[in-house]
């Protein structure tokens, strides 16, 4: 059995390579959403078989379980039970859109963790400068909590905006948490991490350390809030 394993081992190599790569092909085709990742990857893996499929391993597995995600949905058991019908909002939806989008109701309320209801409001902001100065409004009217979470916080123009928003609010005695990308907060040199902790701005990085502690296969695991 050894001399045999001895005497093929470049074959057998050759064969764990290629059932790596194509077990590696089928999950990135199959959980990609973006198809250029999707073909990023399986080109990876065809040009490097061992080393490609090691690396997809490692760095391009979601490692965000899915049993979480749907424990965060309704089962289609319970979703009538946890939803009562709003026959007012059905109504309203009915008499200006027609009956079909009453069904498109019921349907998102089956689905989604939350019923659909009136009386809400959304404001649409179209560009960066109109999003900014909406959230730099919200932390400066706030007057018990800011919760301030995001992949990227450079050390630029807009960066010191809210680094001078979220500075007063701790000032005026407001409880502010941030949570900054540890490979985002790093986009800008000097990082703006030292001046928020100076300024006694709670924040606190996501996912630092990722070689230390044998988490590395976590690395891609970034926080796009």
């Amino acid at each position: 059995m050894f001399e045999a394993v001895a005497s093929h081992w470049q074959t057998l190599i050759l064969l764990l390579s290629l059932a790596m790569a194509a077990v590696g092909i089928v999950h990135a085709i199959m959980t990609k959403e973006d198809v250029r990742a999707a073909t990023g990857w399986v080109g990876v893996m065809l040009l490097s078989p061992f080393l490609g499929a090691i690396i997809y391993a490692i760095a391009g597995i979601n490692r965000i379980r899915r049993a979480t995600i749907s424990a965060m949905r309704p089962s289609a058991g319970s979703a009538d039970e946890g939803h009562n019908r709003d026959v007012a909002v059905e109504a309203l939806i009915e008499a200006q859109f027609g009956q079909r989008f009453v069904g498109l109701k019921t349907l998102g309320d089956r689905v989604a963790r939350r019923p659909l209801t009136s009386g809400n409001m959304i404001a649409v902001l179209e560009t960066g400068d109109e999003a900014y100065m909406a959230m730099c409004r919200a932390i400066d009217g706030a007057q018990k909590s800011v919760l301030l979470e995001t992949y990227i916080f450079d050390n630029d123009a807009v960066g010191q905006m809210f680094a001078q928003s979220l500075s007063a609010a701790v000032k005026r005695g407001v409880a502010v948490r941030v949570l900054i990308d540890a490979v985002g907060v790093r986009y800008s040199v000097p990082s703006i991490l030292k001046q928020l902790r100076e300024s006694n701005v709670a924040v606190d990085l996501f996912n630092g350390n990722i070689v230390m502690g044998l988490r590395l296969p976590y690395a891609n695991l970034r926080t796009h809030r």
